[in-house]
């Protein structure tokens, strides 16, 4: 209430996502509305998933501590999930900053994904995300 209280948030995969993807979209300082309504679109419209993730890294905001947490909580194929999901925003609007890519390559290599791992993850992304070929 008035935010004198901070609530805590069970650390969760589902979590782990949301934590993992709003740290890509803020890597570069500020979030957009438009890349939070993107998020919470990720979660099937629970904007609650997004608000936790937001207020879990308030709460907690040594990323490279966050980066193992996350990693600690998922198994291989939840990795694999997630790394696709953050893949996928990086990738979004077309253009990585650098330091996206650099944030991507600490998730990834906090998962154990080699540069190899991910070649065919990177391809599928980048050619979804190819609509203006479609014009």
């Amino acid at each position: 209430m008035f935010g004198f209280m901070k609530r805590t948030v069970e650390f969760n995969p589902r979590l782990a996502l949301a934590v993992a993807s709003v740290y890509m979209v803020a890597v570069d300082g500020y979030l957009p509305e438009e890349e939070m309504g993107a998020l919470v679109t990720m979660f099937g419209g629970d904007e609650n998933v997004v608000e936790n993730a937001v207020e879990y890294i308030k709460q907690n905001n040594n990323i490279e501590t966050n980066i193992s947490k996350v990693a600690s909580v998922l198994n291989a194929e939840q990795r694999e999930i997630v790394i696709i999901n953050l893949l996928d925003v990086l990738l979004a609007d077309g253009e990585a900053s650098e330091n996206e890519k650099e944030l991507f390559f600490k998730f990834a290599e906090a998962f154990g994904f080699d540069q190899a791992k991910l070649e065919p993850y990177f391809d599928v992304i980048s050619k979804k995300n190819s609509i203006s070929l479609l014009s």
